[in-house]
């Protein structure tokens, strides 16, 4: 059994996060074979960044089926911690750093 938080599953298995690789797709077809953990693309901490095409696919996790798991790639503490508060605040319900 594999806790994190309020989120537990029988399975120990986590889908690393790899950017260019567990995209939506992906993960959702993770799912379907199965697949209960798995971790986001990569999303930086420089909200600056958001807009581009890449980052607003990459922040589209809202509506999926939980636990919505995300990881944020940075190295200024105050951008981590204004990343990880947005990415709350859009349905993440756990975060990497």
């Amino acid at each position: 059994m594999l806790t994190i938080g309020p989120h537990q599953h029988a399975s120990q298995v986590i889908i690393a996060p790899m950017a260019g690789v567990t995209d939506r797709p992906y993960r959702n077809m993770c799912r379907q074979f199965g697949a209960h953990w798995m971790v986001s693309e990569m999303i930086t901490s420089d909200v600056r960044l958001w807009k581009s095409v890449k980052s607003r696919q990459r922040l589209a996790y809202h509506d999926e089926a939980g636990p919505r798991w995300i990881q944020i790639a940075g190295a200024e503490p105050e951008m981590m911690a204004e990343a990880a508060r947005l990415n709350q605040a859009r349905g993440a319900q756990i975060i990497d750093i």
